[in-house]
């Protein structure tokens, strides 16, 4: 795999499994893997093995609310109207995914030799906490046997302890056109984004707007709120997952925060008016 940049800062920030500031949260870890085998039929010349996994920090039962776990279910298992989790993960682990034909059936295989080229998926979540906020960040990777290259994504979920809701940008930012204005006015002109500003596709060079990212977390110390985008977005795959570096105090200069935002991250982190 080539460089896991942004999914592998995030995995030391946000650390390898889940710091508990708040003593009424918890999570537990969910993991299990599945080998599959399957082909067009018996004369088929390029069977697929392939093998899927994941491990995941899971919220304890009643710390979230209903709507955020059938979206943290959505980012970890690409199925958020699942009864339970565990039927998601049981279905994402049996998801055949390196064909388009839907009528192929992946038959349950114990293990595939070392020997055989295959396919695989890994998907690996963590959280951190603190007395406000529960972090999870989503990394998963992935390699199509034959393929020049894996393929890899790094997505978050930011929830609220106290309201046990998934916070989103538009809880932060009352206009997120606004913001993304100010995203390419960070990527030019401060230098914590100088490898994002050097390794852009030509279509956003002095672009006065960016897209609207994929995803964002607020740093622990709650002076920053860092967005991203995913591969091929905005960058070539081999600069990695760009992620634009947004300070408080700086955003607030450039659009308005709502007052859930001026709460979150306190009178000193902001321009008051």
């Amino acid at each position: 795999m080539k460089r896991l940049t942004l999914a592998l800062a995030l995995a030391a920030l946000l650390m390898a499994g889940c710091r508990h500031d708040n003593p009424e949260f918890s999570t537990r870890t969910m993991a299990d893997s599945l080998c599959l085998y399957y082909s067009d039929g018996p004369d088929d010349p390029w069977p697929i093995y392939e093998k899927n996994s994941y491990s995941v920090a899971w919220p304890a039962a009643g710390t979230l609310s209903a709507a955020a776990q059938r979206e943290l279910m959505g980012l970890c298992f690409d199925d958020s109207a699942a009864a339970s989790v565990e039927d998601a993960a049981q279905r994402w682990l049996r998801r055949i995914w390196f064909t388009d034909d839907e009528s192929l059936q992946g038959e349950v295989i114990g293990a595939i030799a070392d020997t055989i080229e295959h396919s695989y998926v890994h998907l690996q979540s963590t959280c951190r906490t603190d007395s406000a906020l529960a972090t999870f960040t989503v990394n998963t990777e992935s390699y199509g046997a034959g393929a020049a290259h894996g393929f890899y994504s790094s997505h978050t979920l930011t929830v609220d302890l106290e309201s046990g809701e998934v916070v989103h940008l538009t809880d932060l930012v009352a206009d997120t056109n606004g913001l993304c204005e100010a995203i390419a006015r960070a990527v030019f002109d401060l230098e914590a984004n100088r490898d994002v500003r050097e390794c852009l596709f030509d279509e956003y060079q002095g672009a006065d707007r960016m897209p609207m990212p994929a995803d964002f977390f607020i740093d622990s110390a709650r002076n920053g709120i860092t967005v991203s985008y995913n591969l091929y977005h905005i960058q070539p795959y081999a600069c990695g997952i760009p992620s634009v570096v947004l300070p408080v105090f700086w955003l607030s200069k450039h659009v308005e925060l709502t007052p859930y935002a001026k709460r979150l991250f306190g009178p000193d982190s902001y321009i008051k008016e």
